[in-house]
């Protein structure tokens, strides 16, 4: 079924967001190495993996159809750990105002 484009463009999309994440943790990891500031770089980090995860769990439920659900197929768990990430142990919402205070300059919005 990947040779259909409804279903080979969300994998392909997946697979690009998740090397975007794995690009972002490398440089985060390589400033925090260095002993560089590397807390914008983490949290962009952290907010592009979680979107990422949550992106392609959501995708492969949607593909298997009423199958995505089923416990037999295990992607339910997945979604769940997956969107986790994008709440603890900081949300989404936090890193864009850290991003949006720290890197843009812009006023504390909380």
């Amino acid at each position: 079924i990947g040779t259909y484009q409804a279903i080979s463009h969300p994998l392909a999309k997946a697979k690009i967001d998740v090397d975007l994440a794995a690009v972002a943790t490398g440089r985060a990891a390589w400033l925090f190495d260095r002993r560089l500031p590397a807390g914008e770089a983490s949290n962009i980090a952290k907010y592009v993996a979680a979107e990422a995860a949550v992106s392609a769990v959501d995708h492969a439920i949607q593909l298997h159809g009423g199958n995505g659900i089923s416990a037999e197929y295990g992607l339910l768990p997945q979604w769940g750990l997956a969107r986790l990430l994008q709440i603890a142990p900081v949300s989404r919402e936090m890193i864009l105002n850290y991003v949006a205070q720290h890197s843009l300059n812009l006023p504390r919005s909380y």
